[in-house]
């Protein structure tokens, strides 16, 4: 009778997607040290303080999820577009748009209830991230224009309607 041996465990496999997050996390450590003994700064010190400020109290903890959440969900979303063998660098310009209209949902609709503008704002932010990301989408569909260039543009556009925004109260 002939069995059938399981195959193994691939350790090789695991140290290996281990060890180059953690490597490459320790490079940029090594860089940032080199860079900071350059100017004469003590890297200890700096790396401490960094720490202790973004994970030493609680104010530090929820302030680093805050500036990071955005972040993540526009990693998440640039992951899904590279799925698609779609290149999208314009996610800074997309999270812009998509915070000003979020922004303009509730100064319209000040009457409404707080209840009905917070799901509001969410919703309302989509249509403009959507749409900021269907103008390189479209220039590339159509005029064959590169993505990587019109969405970088296409960043500088919306921080630029940001700014003049705030600047016009």
């Amino acid at each position: 009778m002939l069995t059938r041996q399981r195959p193994g465990f691939d350790w090789s496999k695991l140290v290996l997607n281990l060890a180059l997050p953690v490597g490459g996390v320790l490079v940029a450590l090594l860089i940032g040290a080199i860079m900071l003994l350059a100017l004469k700064a003590n890297p200890i010190v700096a790396y401490s303080a960094m720490i202790s400020g973004a994970a030493g109290s609680l104010s530090g903890v929820t302030q680093s999820l805050v500036k990071a959440t955005p972040l993540l969900l526009v990693g998440l979303g640039i992951c899904i577009a590279f799925r698609a063998n779609v290149i999208n660098i314009g996610g800074e310009g997309q999270i812009t748009l998509g915070a000003i209209v979020a922004t303009w949902f509730p100064l319209t609709f000040h009457t409404w209830p707080g209840w009905d503008t917070d799901p509001g704002h969410f919703v309302a932010g989509l249509p403009g991230r959507a749409a900021w990301g269907f103008v390189p989408g479209i220039l590339k569909a159509r005029l064959k224009v590169n993505e990587i260039l019109s969405t970088i543009m296409m960043n500088s556009i919306a921080t630029q309607f940001m700014y003049l925004l705030i600047r016009a109260r």
